[in-house]
């Protein structure tokens, strides 16, 4: 009788515990929110937009507009520590088409990336990217020169190489990293202790553009740091490329140049020449086909001011195709000036001029810009 008392007992209790705590049960729709909150707790979504107005004059006309000169979308997310992914589309005006100026969408990268972030040694956080990947050269100068607002790099803009490729980029850094206080003083991006590098194997065509033969390009840059306890922002660069351009006749594309930068808290100059059999379009050739030889040299400065609230900069890039019955030749000056409000975030006034010599069939063109760079 007493053991039938404690048993009712029992019973009862767990009766009203049920009742004050009733279980819930999970609808769909809240799985899968929560799945999703899980997936994303180690996702980065980011941005970076390029707006505002431009002036354009040349010979015998001008014309204004407000525009969107770029617009970037990244998504990223790290499947392990070893494994991450990534997909940036990129918004545009596309310019030729229809030439109506329509804003589109195509994608920029698209890839994967196996990684070592634990590895110190002589290579430094190696990485291998396969996909729509960049390129070795073009997004390292991106990180010394940042003003891709004001228009594409030097090689990027004369046709020599493009920022990214379908292939395959391996990258380390050499001889481990440099202190935390460089890094946050000056910078940290190919921040190795004595340098860096990567190369890969590319269609050839770009991002912008389908492959048009069977070839594959290779690209390479070796950065070195040869004073790096004298002269931290010392860093020189060889790169290069050699393949073939992007047309079914496929014309000999081979490219070498060298690369010097400085960079220091308040300040930031780079020099760089170029020579060059053709060029990654396929475009630069003679009528039966034949590639010129080309080369060039570009100067970038830039000053920081007022605690590097604002900025000074200006850049000279002059290129020459030499082999032809009329040699052609043209010279880009660009001076500006930049207010810059929180990261990447900044205004950019600036002017860019671009002179012809006669043989050029592209007339000498001025545009005056006031451009935000928007980056959350």
């Amino acid at each position: 009788m007493r053991l039938f008392k404690v048993l009712l007992l029992v019973c009862s209790v767990n009766l009203v515990s049920n009742a004050a705590m009733p279980s819930v049960e999970v609808d769909s729709l809240t799985a899968m929110e929560r799945q999703m909150a899980k997936f994303l707790s180690d996702s980065k979504v980011s941005a970076q937009l390029f707006l505002g107005y431009r002036y354009h004059s040349a010979v015998g006309e001008s014309h204004n507009e407000f525009a969107i000169k770029r617009g970037y979308i990244t998504f990223s997310k790290n499947i392990t520590p070893y494994l991450s992914g990534r997909i940036t589309p990129d918004i545009t005006v596309d310019q030729e088409g229809d030439g109506e100026g329509d804003v589109e969408m195509r994608l920029k990268y698209c890839f994967a990336e196996f990684k070592d972030p634990t590895r110190q040694g002589f290579f430094t956080e190696p990485s291998i990217l396969i996909g729509q990947v960049y390129t070795p050269f073009i997004e390292y100068e991106e990180k010394i020169n940042r003003y891709r607002v004001e228009g594409a790099h030097y090689l990027d803009r004369i046709d020599q190489v493009s920022s990214a490729d379908f292939g395959i980029t391996l990258t380390s850094l050499i001889g481990g990293k440099m202190d935390e206080d460089f890094q946050r003083r000056v910078n940290s991006n190919h921040a190795g202790k004595y340098g860096s590098f990567a190369l890969g194997v590319y269609n050839g065509g770009g991002y912008n553009a389908l492959e048009k033969n069977d070839n594959k390009t290779f690209q390479w840059r070796l950065t070195l740091r040869p004073l790096p306890n004298h002269i931290p922002g010392l860093q020189t660069s060889f790169t290069g490329a050699l393949g073939k351009g992007n047309t079914p006749a496929a014309p000999d594309w081979n490219l070498y140049a060298g690369f010097l930068s400085y960079e220091q808290e308040y300040f930031v100059i780079t020099g760089q020449v170029y020579q060059a059999l053709g060029d990654h379009t396929g475009r630069l050739v003679d009528p039966m086909g034949n590639p010129f030889k080309n080369r060039g040299q570009s100067l970038f400065g830039e000053v920081k001011l007022f605690s590097k609230k604002a900025s000074i900069f200006a850049r000279y890039d002059n290129n020459e195709t030499y082999d032809t019955a009329i040699p052609t030749y043209s010279t880009r000056y660009i001076f500006g000036v930049a207010y810059h409000i929180q990261g990447r975030t900044k205004v950019v006034v600036d002017y860019n001029y671009l002179d012809n010599n006669q043989g050029n069939p592209v007339p000498d063109t001025g545009i005056f810009e006031v451009m935000l760079e928007l980056a959350f």
